[in-house]
């Protein structure tokens, strides 16, 4: 992939004298395709965050869409779950960018119809997606307010953003959640998580780092309610 640069900007929502829709709305483009979750009633003259949750290898989309069923009311916010194209994401898994491509379809999208908070949007993922919403986020580091990550595997830079680290990350930097089980299978706690952890620290983020005492390579049951309850209390905001 010759970039990880998200190329779109946010706008404004463009009056079209009709009400956004609401619930579960479907985002397809070609055979990419996503579902947004909304609060069941939006008001127009505030904004919302705008939360992205990437999910893991073989596609789990669907299941992540029913955990986070009741938070766009519960967080009065909205959250985007994209379906990678292949079993994985792109950066793993083709040599082109169809689901960055995707996500820049998407965001001119919601930005166009929702009215989104651009200083309150995250990226959440899961394992595979753990790796990408850390790569992307890094890579696009101004965009997004945080980024919350179970078992990140590895994080890769796009080669400028790579080159720009190298005397100083850009402010605003993202504050990172980073969990990982202390008897993950796949990613070894001591290899993997703490390295991870350490480096980003070093490279001067914010990190809060949780250890799932005994947890293996499969989330813990209060993941995502916890790492959305540390964003909400970090920004200040009523959730």
């Amino acid at each position: 992939m010759d970039s990880l640069k998200l190329r779109v900007g946010y706008k404004p929502v463009e009056p079209t004298g009709e009400e956004p829709p609401t619930g579960f709305v479907r985002l397809e483009e070609g055979a990419s395709s996503a579902v947004l979750l909304t609060p069941d009633e939006i008001d127009p003259a505030r904004r919302y965050p705008l939360f992205t949750v990437l999910h893991g290898a073989g596609r789990q989309d669907e299941a992540l869409a029913k955990a986070y069923r009741d938070e766009p009311n519960r967080r009065q916010a909205f959250f985007l779950i994209p379906r990678s194209l292949e079993p994985t994401w792109d950066l793993i898994a083709s040599e082109g960018r169809p689901d960055l491509d995707f996500l820049e379809f998407a965001y001119d999208l919601i930005y166009r119809r929702f009215p989104v908070d651009p200083l309150q949007q995250v990226l959440i993922g899961y394992s595979d997606g753990a790796s990408y919403a850390m790569s992307v986020g890094l890579s696009n580091s101004t965009m997004f307010a945080a980024l919350i990550g179970w078992a990140a595997g590895f994080i890769v830079l796009d080669p400028d953003t790579a080159e720009t680290f190298k005397t100083g990350v850009p402010e605003p930097r993202p504050r990172i959640y980073l969990e990982y089980g202390t008897h993950d299978e796949l990613f070894d706690f001591h290899t993997v998580a703490i390295p991870t952890r350490d480096r980003l620290i070093a490279s001067g983020f914010d990190v809060t780092f949780s250890a799932d005492e005994g947890g293996r390579h499969w989330p813990s049951g209060t993941f995502h309610r916890e790492a959305l309850d540390w964003y909400f209390a970090a920004a200040g905001t009523a959730a």
